[in-house]
């Protein structure tokens, strides 16, 4: 299962599921904002993202006692190893107070682009819409194009299949037309 956060990049903002691995961070909430990503947008998340600012810094500034700052970020929010270990890479050092709610409700994750070609589960480009009348390609009469083959932000799964299904099938139509 994945973690749930509020990723921010660009003019792109979703509430959603990513997995944390060794070399990086994937899933469908990566592949939402991943175009503002692509053209330089910054990414931050939200680790709290059920609570308002000022519920965040509420809660972390109920006095911690012995508890070390993990433990006290543990206990007082509610964050799992993976969101810690978030915070901990990417918010160190650890401002105090309002500065803290303010990181962990956007805390900025540095990267250095999406991964190469050769190591992605699904990638952007193919062919314009500019290129095609309908589905038919205006450069070489006779051939179609449809799904994956179009540049368009598709969403992964399910839904990506039904899309390639549905322009599949708009494509024979113009085809037999």
């Amino acid at each position: 299962m994945g973690e749930v956060a509020r990723l921010t990049a660009g003019d792109s903002d979703i509430r959603g599921e990513f997995v944390v691995s060794a070399r990086g961070l994937e899933g469908s909430a990566i592949y939402a904002v991943s175009r503002a990503v692509r053209e330089g947008a910054p990414l931050t998340l939200d680790l709290c993202p059920d609570w308002s600012r000022d519920e965040v810094a509420t809660r972390l500034a109920k006095p911690r006692g012995k508890a070390t700052v993990t433990a006290h970020l543990r206990k007082a929010l509610r964050l799992d190893p993976v969101r810690l270990a978030l915070l901990m890479e990417f918010g160190r050092p650890l401002p105090d107070g309002r500065a803290l709610a303010d990181l962990i409700k956007a805390l900025p994750v540095p990267h250095q682009g999406l991964r190469p070609l050769d190591e992605a589960i699904s990638s952007a480009g193919g062919i314009t819409a500019l290129a095609l009348d309908g589905y038919a390609l205006r450069d070489v009469p006779g051939v179609f194009a449809c799904g994956e083959m179009l540049d368009w932000e598709a969403p992964t799964g399910g839904y990506l299949l039904t899309a390639c299904f549905a322009t599949g099938l708009a494509a024979a139509r113009q085809v037999i037309g």
